[in-house]
């Protein structure tokens, strides 16, 4: 149970509608405050100043700023686990441009909350035994789990050469994809535009199909 949800359950009560329009409302601020100032600088005022919701209303749903960004986390969580079944690229047969779309959907949604993923990167690599930690490495492993499923998959049809270590060459590749996001969407001064996700996906793309297949193109 999240902490929110521990501060919820003492009141003995389930939260009212009211009560789930202010949960959503601070966690859409906290979004944004975690985006401009960054794990360490945020600070509830920042939060309740963006929500417009004084600091007590704060306390009635989260317990502290840590407890607000697990919730945006488990959000992303759930989100993710909901988009993990086949997506495009990850039928059982290998392609260029199956890789290259699959790809630049990735780096499309990863745009969509890059600033968010980003601070939940960083507040992983700052806590080592944290839930930050926890929740992060929930969401790439479901990623590296999935690429070597289908890794595994095209290895049994005959579709592409033997490979001799398919969970590192899964977990490669998820890591260069995730890398990627993070410096060239999460970092970025501006949010890249659709071309320039186009151009990273397909790079992306190329260098999956290269690695996998053992053919240039």
């Amino acid at each position: 149970m999240g902490q929110d949800a521990g501060a919820q359950a003492a009141t003995g009560l389930p939260p009212t509608r009211k009560g789930k329009a202010t949960r959503e409302k601070l966690l859409a601020a906290a979004a944004v405050a975690f985006g401009q100032h960054g794990y360490n600088a945020v600070r509830i005022t920042d939060i309740v100043a963006e929500a417009g919701i004084s600091h007590g209303l704060f306390y009635r749903h989260f317990a502290d700023k840590d407890a607000i960004l697990l919730a945006l986390l488990d959000q992303l969580n759930e989100e993710l686990r909901r988009t993990t079944a086949r997506t495009v690229g990850e039928a059982d047969s290998l392609s260029l441009e199956r890789l290259e779309a699959r790809n630049i959907q990735f780096f499309r949604d990863y745009r969509r909350d890059r600033l968010l993923l980003r601070v939940a990167r960083e507040a992983a690599a700052q806590q080592e035994h944290s839930d930050f930690r926890r929740v992060w490495l929930q969401m790439r492993d479901r990623f590296v789990a999935r690429t070597e499923r289908w890794l595994e998959r095209l290895v049994t049809s005959g579709a592409v050469p033997p490979l001799a270590d398919i969970s590192m060459v899964a977990e490669g590749l998820s890591s260069l994809t995730e890398q990627l996001a993070y410096v060239q969407v999460g970092l970025a001064a501006q949010e890249p535009d659709d071309a320039f996700i186009e151009r990273l996906g397909k790079a992306c793309g190329l260098i999956w199909y290269r690695t996998i297949s053992g053919q240039p193109q």
